[in-house]
């Protein structure tokens, strides 16, 4: 009977090691951070990580706009427009007046063939930084795809005419202006 009880006793000894337990867990990283950690994801290739990481920086402060134009850049690079439109318009939502979202929601619309709202964001991301050569890339692009070529045409020459000749940025916007001089960009 002694070895019983003991067998027994063992037995639920065993048994209250493997009772479910309900751990916690909290999250140390605020929403600055988890945007810092979707950078790092993202520059090294590791996008549905980056993803995951702006979600939770903007979920984890709702007043913030950057993890989600992140957000949307990632939707971008992966050729998901509708996403990144999506993810441009709810930064907006937070910020209405960010030109960065502004501008990246018309470059999204352009690739939706969305080209009168287009024309709207990108007009307004460059009256609220008129010297954004980016900005003013994307309008002279939704110009040009509104039949308004050489309106296109100037304002890439007056945003070229100031950048350094060895800025990156600058042999990208000529290339845009030379497929718009040639015709080569669709319109």
């Amino acid at each position: 009977m002694g070895r019983v009880f003991v067998v027994v006793l063992v037995l639920l000894a065993l048994a209250g090691c493997a009772t479910p337990k309900i751990v916690v867990l909290s999250d140390p990283l605020d929403a600055r951070e988890h945007n810092d950690l979707g950078v790092a994801h993202e520059s090294s290739g590791e996008l549905d990580l980056a993803m995951k990481a702006y979600e939770t920086a903007a979920a984890k402060d709702r007043s913030w706009d950057q993890p989600l134009i992140n957000l949307g850049n990632v939707h971008a690079a992966s050729g998901a427009w509708r996403e990144a439109a999506a993810s441009y318009r709810q930064a907006l939502k937070r910020n209405a007046e960010n030109p960065e979202a502004m501008n990246n929601l018309a470059y999204a619309l352009l690739n939706l063939d969305a080209v009168p709202e287009a024309l709207d964001w990108s007009t307004r991301a460059v009256q609220a930084d008129p010297g954004a050569p980016l900005f003013r890339a994307t309008l002279a692009l939704a110009l040009a795809r509104t039949g308004e070529r050489q309106r296109a045409l100037a304002l890439l020459d007056e945003t070229l005419r100031p950048m350094p000749a060895l800025d990156p940025l600058r042999e990208k916007i000529t290339a845009l202006r030379d497929g718009i001089a040639d015709g080569s960009f669709q319109e």
